[in-house]
């Protein structure tokens, strides 16, 4: 009788036991994965800035900058278009889209007032 109870509970107890350790590792797995996508979309978020501020200081040196700009680096590739506001003097839109390694995608839209000093920058 002794050991139809050791078999039985080996029996009930493995399975729950194997069941814990796949629910660990897929758990493990799916925050790896997880942090590994925050990690470069933090890091394309930095980079995206970097090439806003590459922008703005083109703007710096020449106020009447308006078009097209390719700003490339080993770990993205940034698209700016530079415009003017339709209707306002001396304010710019800037819209940049810049793309990682990985395939993932950052897009601003930001508006610079080139009237004041230091340069005003807002969202859109």
């Amino acid at each position: 009788m002794k050991g139809y109870v050791a078999l039985t509970t080996i029996l009930i107890l493995v399975p729950l036991l194997l069941l814990t350790g796949f629910n660990s590792v897929y758990r493990s797995l799916t925050t790896l994965l997880v942090g590994t996508m925050n990690y470069n979309y933090q890091i394309l978020n930095i980079d995206t800035q970097t090439c806003l501020e590459e922008s703005v200081y083109r703007i710096k040196k020449d106020y009447n900058l308006v078009g097209d700009i390719q700003i490339n680096t080993e770990d993205i590739t940034c698209d700016v278009h530079i415009s003017n506001k339709v209707g306002f003097s001396g304010i710019k839109i800037l819209e940049i889209s810049a793309v990682g390694e990985n395939g993932v995608e950052i897009l601003l839209r930001k508006e610079l007032d080139i009237n004041v000093n230091p340069f005003e920058l807002t969202n859109l």
